[in-house]
């Protein structure tokens, strides 16, 4: 019994049936027909995602339903006058030219900034994405070689254990044939008793 209370039987180190195919196409057989019998797990039709944003909600089963991506808008990135000298129009193409000034000069801003600062913070992700790969590196090489040490254990401790498991087999098979030896001898004496007082009751006649 292991340390979760599971009763484990198996020695796959001893234990060489699977490897005939006959025995590992009755054990696959046998799986399927137990999962024939496992009744499907509950799946609820329907799943409320995205519960607090409308705009993933909307994009979800847009995705969902299989519509395509509407194109990508560009007519607020142009910089046109108005063919009609209305007040309410010109004021929006001067609301729009005066956006579109302000978002060039916020890219300028950062590329002045990536020029700067970029190739320094560039190094530094690197040096942490390293350190990162790293730290994941041993603790799997860690995690390995516990894996191959508990699989060493196991092997140890099964090769031991069959040792005692050929012994018992050896005396259980010796036990079995004393007791079929003892049950024919009885057998044959009991015949003998039979054949002797069916000739003692001949004798007396």
């Amino acid at each position: 019994m292991d340390e979760h209370g599971a009763d484990l039987d198996s020695l796959p180190y001893i234990d060489k049936e699977y490897d005939d195919p006959t025995i590992r196409a009755q054990v696959l057989q046998m799986i399927e027909e137990e999962m024939g019998r496992m009744s499907p797990p509950a799946i609820p039709r329907s799943t409320s995602l995205f519960k607090n944003s409308e705009l993933l909600r909307k994009e979800y089963e847009r995705v969902k339903s299989g519509r395509p991506l509407p194109p990508f808008d560009i007519d607020r990135y142009k910089l046109e006058a108005p063919k009609e000298p209305d007040e309410d129009e010109w004021r929006r193409a001067s609301d729009n030219a005066a956006s579109q000034l302000e978002h060039q000069s916020i890219r300028l801003v950062n590329l002045e900034l990536l020029q700067q600062f970029g190739a320094n913070a560039w190094k530094l992700g690197n040096y942490q994405k390293e350190t990162m790969l790293a730290a994941i590196e041993k603790a799997t090489e860690g995690y390995r070689q516990t894996g191959v040490d508990l699989n060493k254990a196991r092997k140890y401790e099964q090769v031991e254990a069959s040792v005692k498991l050929r012994d018992l087999e050896s005396r259980w098979g010796e036990g079995v044939r004393q007791c079929i030896e003892i049950q024919v001898a009885n057998y044959q004496l009991l015949a003998e008793i039979s054949k002797l007082e069916l000739g003692a009751v001949n004798s007396t006649e």
